[in-house]
């Protein structure tokens, strides 16, 4: 419960400063065809390295890669590695809302395929800097057939994910 109270003070504090700023709807922001670079926090427990290129004004996609290696327990090695695409739903001066669906697969001890879609926002800190973060479902299930989930991801609300725009 803790969480899930935290969970939504931390986003409706960043929406409301966001939305502060950005009264006009009409003056959303152009991402067409921009390419940005970061880090997702905590993809699948892995911070992720990542790249997102805007198609249009409205629909991105983006791409992930997080791995941990141990060369003393070999059993704590582990990937992600996955792609998203995203739809922007309303723009703001400084902040998008936009759906996400994404598809990845996570190598532990077992490899595990997950499939999620859910809401986001990217405020806009400077020109060129983001943060975001995202919630919604996520199915997961893994190789042989055997362990097969749905669970929320709003534990990934508070990490925020980071992003330059090149």
């Amino acid at each position: 419960m803790k969480k899930i109270t935290l969970t939504l003070f931390c986003v409706c504090t960043l929406a409301s400063i966001a939305f502060a700023g950005s009264k006009n709807v009409a003056a959303g922001r152009s991402l067409s065809e921009k390419f940005g670079v970061g880090f997702n926090s905590f993809v699948e427990k892995l911070p992720a390295i990542a790249g997102r290129y805007w198609l249009t004004d409205v629909a991105g996609i983006e791409g992930f890669l997080g791995f941990r290696i141990d060369d003393n327990r070999a059993k704590k090695n582990r990937y992600v590695v996955g792609g998203k695409f995203l739809y922007v739903i309303e723009s703001y001066k400084k902040l998008n809302v936009f759906s996400v669906a994404s598809l990845a697969l996570h190598r532990g001890n077992e490899t595990v395929c997950i499939i999620s879609g859910g809401l986001g926002i990217e405020w806009f800190v400077l020109d060129d800097l983001s943060l975001s973060t995202e919630a919604g479902l996520s199915f997961s299930t893994d190789g042989a057939g055997g362990t097969i989930s749905l669970k929320t991801n709003v534990e990934n609300i508070p990490k925020i994910s980071i992003k330059y725009y090149l």
